[in-house]
């Protein structure tokens, strides 16, 4: 069998190719990754497990050429390729849209497709917010993500395409592919290198929906074995946490870390919470919390960070000027 992996080189996908190559229901299986290497992710395909069967392409899923390449004699397909920043969609509105709806999986015929979409799509919300939810996304990000959804569901509908849909929580936790632009791993890279985490006022409590990168690769491991999602869309979700509850994540690791509360206005950010519960009914049930993601990155960053011991962050923290005086 071969998989094939749109952006493998990524955060989600460099840590699911490598699962991937030691799941025992994909053994002998070729796992095929495209990347166009934007981001010069190169360590992503560096150090592979040896008892896997890997092939890189280095190509566009816009451009047929490199999709012929890559799609020949596949049987199932995971598409992560796509523009994932929501803020800077707004920047690149014309290449969010390219990559996200007119780039490829769906130009050719495989026997399964699960698409990483995200809880962006919601837009505001109120309440939890199970998959009937209205979606009016309120960034080119999520609306992209949208119609790429609603492009795999008119394929399975119309042309019998074994297609799933998961919208996924903000992925959290280490990887080898590590992106820094979402809150939970930004805040924990800045309390190890010693910098103030800044906090608007007005979204302390504020919660969203996050996800451990490794529950993140694991439903979708479970989505292309587990019978019964064609045509469906899940919500993957481990904790609808606030600002709040990241930040006293980060301080059982970082002791000394100190939290800057602005009253600078939220104008950016949407409280929003959902429900994972259909996809849990089905049997997958996400098993890493968000202290463990914040303490694999601490791990990672200590031998320069400003991790201490509770005794000497205490020291340091009554030498620090207030909040009000920061």
């Amino acid at each position: 069998m071969v998989i094939l992996i749109t952006g493998g080189c990524g955060y989600i996908g460099s840590k699911l190719i490598r699962d991937l190559a030691s799941d025992r229901k994909f053994a002998g299986s070729t796992i095929r990754v495209i990347d166009n290497m934007m981001r010069e992710r190169y360590v992503a395909i560096m150090d592979l497990p040896p008892d896997g069967r890997f092939e890189f392409i280095e190509g566009d899923i816009r451009k047929d050429e490199d999709l012929k390449r890559a799609f020949q004699d596949v049987d199932m397909v995971v598409d992560l390729a796509g523009i994932t920043n929501a803020p800077l969609s707004f920047e690149r509105k014309d290449l969010t849209f390219d990559v996200n709806v007119n780039g490829g999986a769906l130009k050719a015929s495989v026997k399964k497709l699960v698409y990483s979409s995200t809880a962006s799509v919601y837009g505001p919300t109120t309440g939890l917010v199970n998959e009937k939810y209205p979606c009016k996304p309120i960034s080119p990000y999520g609306e992209s993500k949208l119609q790429g959804e609603n492009a795999c569901l008119n394929a399975s509908e119309q042309n019998g395409l074994d297609a799933t849909v998961l919208r996924l929580g903000t992925v959290f936790g280490y990887s080898i592919g590590m992106r820094f632009d979402t809150v939970v791993d930004r805040f924990t890279y800045l309390a190890c290198i010693g910098m103030p985490l800044t906090v608007w006022e007005s979204a302390q409590n504020e919660k969203r929906p996050y996800l451990h990168i490794t529950d993140a690769a694991d439903a979708i491991t479970f989505a292309l074995t587990q019978p019964g999602m064609k045509g469906e869309i899940y919500n993957v979700i481990g904790e609808n946490a606030s600002l709040n509850r990241i930040t006293t994540a980060i301080r059982k690791e970082v002791h000394d870390v100190r939290i800057v509360i602005t009253p600078t206005p939220n104008l950016n950010q949407v409280s929003y919470e959902l429900d994972g519960s259909k996809i849990e009914r089905i049997g997958f049930r996400p098993r890493h919390t968000l202290d463990e993601g914040v303490r694999e990155i601490v791990e990672r960053f200590r031998a320069f960070s400003r991790v201490r011991t509770r005794k000497e962050a205490s020291a340091i923290a009554d030498s620090m000027p207030t909040l009000s005086e920061a």
